[in-house]
């Protein structure tokens, strides 16, 4: 569903989401939001902490408990990479 809105910025640059909008997303006082601004138009997005939240618990997680390569470094030679390049790779590690 498509519903348009012409809405005002106040002198604080604050704009009022309309509540039939904000009623069918479920926006409630206290939801966060973020703004971004892409190619010259603002968008409004909802912010899912819940989700945010969640994959940041796995993301420790698999920092603290990642496996460990099958092979010994003698074994590696050229043929495998390091696990500290392969978790860097894969965002695991910093």
């Amino acid at each position: 569903m498509i519903i348009l809105a012409k809405v005002k910025i106040d002198n604080f640059g604050r704009i009022l989401i309309p509540k039939e909008i904000r009623n069918d997303l479920g926006i409630k006082e206290g939801v966060e939001l973020e703004i971004k601004v892409k190619d010259g138009k603002i968008l409004i997005v909802l912010k899912n902490s819940n989700l945010e939240k969640k994959v940041n618990e796995l993301i420790n997680y698999l920092k603290n408990n990642a496996p460990k390569p099958f092979v010994i470094a003698e074994e590696a030679g050229q043929k495998w990479y390091s696990a500290e390049y392969s978790l860097k790779k894969i965002g695991l590690k910093e």
